[in-house]
């Protein structure tokens, strides 16, 4: 049976405790959602690992409070609910979340062809 659909905007929670554990666990890297129509499609996660910062990013998990970590879901929920077709990408450095980039692509037809 496949998966339900999932509403334009909606991260389920599977895919949210994914994205958190993320934050809490990369030093250096990204966590990119991936829209289309609206819809979460996949996530992909890329960690860099810096010689300079090796030792510590052995150290275990970044320190996020739980009220910390509800508030950057709820605000990465709402970047991500502007997303029609394009990308929110989370970019952590040094163990924290230092911004969001959104890059939405915009589809075009009828223009000499069916799209870009």
């Amino acid at each position: 049976m496949p998966a339900p659909r999932l509403a334009p905007g909606d991260i389920p929670q599977k895919a949210m405790t994914y994205i958190l554990h993320g934050l809490r666990t990369i030093r250096y890297g990204e966590i990119v959602l991936v829209a289309q129509d609206g819809v979460l499609m996949q996530v992909e996660w890329s960690e860099k690992r810096r010689l300079d910062c090796w030792q510590e990013s052995e150290d275990g998990e970044n320190s996020y409070t739980e009220r910390a970590l509800a508030d950057l879901a709820a605000r990465i929920r709402k970047e991500f609910g502007l997303l029609q077709y394009g990308k929110l990408v989370l970019v952590i450095r040094k163990g924290r979340l230092l911004q969001l980039e959104r890059t939405e692509k915009q589809r075009f037809t009828g223009l000499d062809g069916e799209g870009i």
